[in-house]
């Protein structure tokens, strides 16, 4: 069968028509394979900002419960301070009335014991006023002057002495210096490194102390024990403060050093100690940290250059 030139140039030009149908579909199919890419890439990073967004909430709503905590907590401080103040004025009250009511004659014991009472409760507000100095500096990061030069021995007698942890009734007490530490003179503030360590073995002090709801329940409790030992550690001298108390759950090793924390609401105190120990201990070039492998009650431990 002959083809007609005219037929030819027909099939020429629908097989150009094509052609061109086809870089056209072509071309539309790229544009939709680009754009299906784009919307991928979009949906990849609508996605991530999703996920971004949930661990944003997520830290606001852990910030807003830190917050309400600390707000909680600041409420408790105050009102432990208040009742912390309360009492021992109370007592010095009654001592006052004691004294001044005319015609009253005391014995001997019974002055002693009045005496003894107004130093006690007097010592107590004062130290109360004085960590709360101390907590309005706690935050600060201005480096403490070191200007003497003393034996660590020195800074742990003093600090025993301070707490009163040597005269405590509920509790044994003893020091264990390692070899080479006795020898140790600290470059170092005196009157500071005793009251940061002097805290620590108050806090011993507290939490080895029955509490008074085993008491009131005729509960059998332990002794109290604590022990101050001193080691080198490196280019440092460690002053580790161990007590066979209630403990510190690992959990909690950085929590408790925060202002206002108390763990047991059942124990005296106000929470603001550990926080000012600290302070004190970067201040001076040290750290205080908690020994969480020590599972006897709680270990602290203290360290100065």
């Amino acid at each position: 069968m002959q083809v007609t030139q005219e037929e030819y140039q027909r099939v020429l030009d629908e097989l150009q028509h094509l052609k061109e149908e086809n870089a056209l579909l072509e071309q539309n199919f790229d544009s939709m394979s680009e754009g299906y890419q784009e919307s991928l890439l979009l949906y990849d990073k609508l996605e991530e900002t999703y996920h971004q967004l949930e661990e944003t909430n997520k830290e606001l709503d852990k910030a807003r419960a830190r917050a309400e905590e600390s707000s909680r907590m600041k409420t408790d401080f105050i009102q432990q301070i208040s009742h912390e103040i309360r009492t021992p004025l109370n007592i010095l009250s009654g001592f006052t009335q004691i004294l001044t009511t005319p015609g009253m004659e005391l014995d001997d014991t019974t002055r002693e014991e009045v005496t003894h009472g107004i130093s006690d409760n007097t010592n107590r507000i004062t130290s109360l006023v004085k960590k709360m100095l101390e907590l309005a500096d706690a935050s600060s990061q201005t480096e403490i002057e070191r200007n003497d030069d003393v034996p660590g021995v020195q800074v742990a007698a003093q600090a025993a002495d301070e707490s009163g942890i040597t005269v405590a009734d509920h509790l044994t007490f003893d020091m264990k210096i390692a070899e080479g530490a006795d020898t140790v003179i600290l470059h170092t503030n005196l009157e500071q490194a005793t009251r940061a360590l002097s805290l620590l073995l108050d806090n011993a002090r507290k939490f080895t102390h029955p509490a008074e709801a085993d008491i009131a329940a005729g509960k059998t409790v332990k002794e109290g024990k604590v022990v101050l030992g001193m080691e080198l550690q490196g280019d440092k001298l460690a002053f580790v403060v161990e007590d066979n108390g209630i403990g510190v759950p690992p959990e909690e090793a950085e929590h408790i050093f925060d202002e206002f924390v108390q763990l047991d609401e059942y124990y005296d105190g106000t929470g603001i100690g550990l926080t000012v120990a600290r302070s004190i201990a970067r201040r001076l070039g040290g750290d205080i940290v908690l020994d969480t492998n020590y599972t006897g009650g709680a270990r602290f431990v203290f360290t100065l250059p």
